[in-house]
Formats: C-alpha cells, structure tokens, sequence
C-alpha cells in the first residue's frame, strides 16, 4: 500500500490539470471556427497528453531521487518534489518501471491517433519524436542546457499538446492556432522557470544548468518578463486575427498577475511567504487563460 501510494503521488495529480486546460483552448478554437471534430479521437488526445504528462512526472522523481537531489530540497506546493520517494526511497523500483508504462501509453495512443486523424502523418511523427524525446530527455539530459531546459515545458504543453491536439481533431494546419496555442507555451516555460527559483542551489549542486542557475535570479526574472509579454502579444495579436468579439479578450485578466510575479522574481533573495503565494498565482494564471480563452471563444462561436 505504501508503494502505491507514492507511485501515485509521484504523477503528481494536481499538475495534471494542465494537460485539461491545454485542450480546452483548443476545443474552443475548433467551436469558433465551427470545424467538426470526434469525441473518440479527443479521448485518444486526452490520454496521449495525459500519458505523457504522467510519464514525465514520474521518471523526473525517479531520477531526482536517485541523485539524492530530492533529500537536499526545500519544498514548496509548487516545487521540490513530491517528497513521496524521499519517504519511501523502496518505492524507487516501481517509479521507474510505471512512468516507463506511461511512456508505453503515450506512444500506443500518439499511433492510434496517427492511424485515425486525416492530418499529414509526417508532421504528427515528427511532433511524436519530440515529445517523447522530451518526456525522456527532461530530467537527465535537457536540464543541463539552459535555453533547452527553458523551452522544453512550453515545446511539450503548448505547441505539441495544444497546437497538436488542434491539428489532429481538424486535420489541418492553421497560423492562428499555432500562434494562440503561444499563449500556454509561455505561460508553461515561466511555470517551470518561477519553480526553478526556491531549489536553485541544489539543483546546481547536483548537475543542473537552467537558466536560474546559469543567469542568477535577475536575469531568470527578467526572461520571465519578457516571456510573459510574448504571451500577453501573442494572445492580442491571435485574438485580433480571428476578429472576436470584444468579451474574449477577457480571457486574458489571469496575465494581470505576471506583473506581480515579476516584481516579486526580481528582487528575489529567499523563499518568502509572499513569493509563495506568487508562485501560487503563477499556477493560476497559467491554468485559468488557455481555459478562459477556450471557454469564450465557445461562447463566441
């Protein structure tokens, strides 16, 4: 039962909400575009995108664990680790072995896909290597490159995830969704970045080389910022071009909290109560807009 328990805890539940909000937005641009889509192949969608978000939980706990990082972390809601494998290191062999079965499914699920969307198979196996090269590659590998570490949650959730469920559901390939699906790229690689900050020191001490480790925290801050304007342009400029009613552009008031985020990032010396909580609104703003955007352009549609 304890093994269990924290294999479970190890996929991190809570994070999975992303995987959701990252096909709503897409939903709501094929309702507004008033393209016809199948809830078999959406399924299929759904579980390949949770699959892989699973899996790349997973082995980053396995992988944590085994360097001994997750045992010099300071944890947060948001950042550290589960704690589960520091509590039960027994449970190690049975981490592993899941999250590759995850790994397993989200390659199972992205043919199934392959074999049923009418979009061109060579862009879909391309976008099928590179996510399955990231779920593998994240931890042992990408983490040492800086700009690749930064990039890579963004590639996975918003052009492969969002962008990707897209052309899979419509069969084909438009700018405007690709520029949207921007929107929780960015959003994604600042999540990533801001929970970077409270564990910087033991991630270098343990081989790591993102951006926080590599620039120091000003720098970090200030590629979050400029991050979180691509993202806040990239959703005028989307919006703008579908020529929307003016109430969509609501789904942007979650960006509001990136100008706090900032100020609190940059100035960051230590792991207070108040860059907690703003680590807490960065996950919100990153949920709330592709699901806002989604929501309205439904209505909208």
């Amino acid at each position: 039962m304890r093994t269990f328990a924290a294999v479970f805890q190890t996929m991190r539940p809570p994070f999975l909400l992303l995987v959701m909000s990252c096909l709503v937005q897409s939903l709501g641009m094929l309702t507004y575009l008033n393209i016809d889509w199948s809830w078999l192949l959406f399924s299929l969608v759904f579980v390949c995108g949770l699959s892989a978000h699973i899996a790349v939980n997973m082995l980053n706990e396995y992988h944590d664990c085994a360097s001994q990082l997750d045992f010099n972390t300071s944890k947060t809601p948001f950042s550290g680790g589960s704690g589960a494998l520091v509590l039960n290191p027994g449970a190690l062999s049975a981490v592993k072995t899941v999250g590759w079965l995850f790994v397993f499914s989200t390659i199972v699920s992205g043919l199934l896909i392959l074999n049923m969307t009418k979009a061109q198979p060579a862009n879909l196996v391309l976008m099928g290597i590179v996510g399955v090269a990231i779920i593998i590659a994240y931890t042992p590998v990408l983490n040492r490159y800086a700009w690749l570490c930064l990039i890579a949650p963004g590639v996975g959730f918003g052009v492969l995830m969002s962008y990707g469920s897209f052309v899979v559901l419509s069969g084909s390939h438009l700018w405007i969704a690709f520029i949207l699906a921007l929107v929780p790229s960015l959003l994604t690689n600042n999540l990533l970045l801001l929970n970077q900050f409270p564990d910087a020191q033991a991630d270098a001490e343990h081989g790591r080389n993102h951006i926080v480790i590599k620039r120091g925290y000003r720098m970090a801050a200030s590629v979050y910022f400029v991050q979180w304007q691509l993202a806040v342009l990239a959703l005028v400029i989307g919006l703008w071009w579908l020529n929307v009613p003016w109430y969509v552009f609501l789904a942007g008031l979650p960006l509001v909290f990136g100008l706090r985020i900032y100020a609190l990032s940059k100035d960051y010396t230590a792991t207070t109560p108040a860059f907690l909580a703003g680590m807490g609104q960065n996950v919100l703003m990153t949920l709330l807009t592709p699901v806002l955007l989604g929501v309205m352009l439904c209505v909208a549609g």
